[in-house]
C-alpha cells in the first residue's frame, strides 16, 4: 500500500506545494513533460543534478497524471521562499531508495517462503535481514526531513513563516532538555532489558 499512498501524497503536493516538489526532484527550471531524477548530485550554485538517471516526462506523469504536463521549477518562486534543495533532495531519494530495497526484501521472503525454503538455512540469507532490519526507520526519518525541511521557510504555507511561530515564552529551552534526559533514560533502560532477556533466553538453551 505504501507505493499508493506516496502516489496520493506527491500529486497533493504537486498541487498544494509545488516548491517543495520542485526541491525534492531538484528541478530548478519549470518546463512541460519534465523528468524524474533517480540519484544525482545537487549543484546549488550552477542550478543543476549532475550524475543523475532521468526518465523521460515521468515527473509529469507521477504529479499530475499527464506526461507533458508543467511542472514548476524552483526558480517560479522566490530565493527567500525555497527550502534547502540538497537537504530535500538527498532526504528524499533516502526514502524512496530504501523504500524500494525493503520492497524487494519482502518479495524475496516471499519466495523463499513458497520456492526456495533452503534459504532459511544461509547465514547470508539472514545477514540481508539483520542489515535491513533498521533501514524502515531511516526511510522514515528521512521521510520526515522532507516533510519538515521542504515546507521551509513556512509553517502553514502561504500564510506564517516559521520565524514567526517560534514561542516568546522563555525558558522553553528547558522542556527540551527534560525530553532529551527521559528519552535518554527510556533508552538506557530499554537496551538494558533487552540485553537481559537475550542473555536469559541464552541460558535457557544450555
Amino acid at each position: 500500500m505504501q507505493p499508493i499512498s506516496g502516489d496520493i501524497s506527491a500529486k497533493d503536493i504537486a498541487k498544494r506545494q509545488p516548491a517543495k516538489l520542485a526541491a525534492m526532484e531538484a528541478h530548478y527550471h519549470t518546463e512541460n513533460g519534465a523528468p524524474l531524477y533517480i540519484g544525482g548530485i545537487v549543484d546549488n550554485e550552477k542550478q543543476e543534478v549532475n550524475y543523475k538517471i532521468a526518465i523521460p516526462k515521468a515527473l509529469s506523469f507521477l504529479a499530475f497524471g499527464d506526461f507533458d504536463a508543467e511542472v514548476k521549477g524552483l526558480n517560479d518562486f522566490p530565493e527567500n521562499e525555497r527550502p534547502n534543495v540538497a537537504i530535500v533532495h538527498y532526504a528524499f531519494q533516502t526514502m524512496v531508495g530504501l523504500g524500494t530495497m525493503l520492497l524487494f526484501a519482502g518479495v524475496l521472503f516471499f519466495i523463499t517462503l513458497s520456492r526456495k525454503k533452503e534459504w532459511f538455512s544461509k547465514p547470508y540469507f539472514w545477514l540481508l535481514f539483520s542489515v535491513m532490519a533498521p533501514m524502515g526507520f531511516i526511510a522514515l526519518e528521512a521521510g520526515w526531513i522532507v516533510t519538515e525541511v521542504g515546507r521551509q521557510p513556512w509553517i502553514i504555507h502561504g500564510i506564517m513563516k516559521t520565524k514567526d511561530a517560534v514561542t516568546p515564552v522563555p525558558g522553553i529551552v528547558y522542556s527540551f532538555y527534560m525530553y532529551v534526559l527521559v528519552y535518554s533514560t527510556l533508552t538506557i533502560a530499554v537496551t538494558w532489558l533487552m540485553n537481559r532477556q537475550i542473555k536469559a533466553l541464552n541460558a535457557s538453551k544450555y
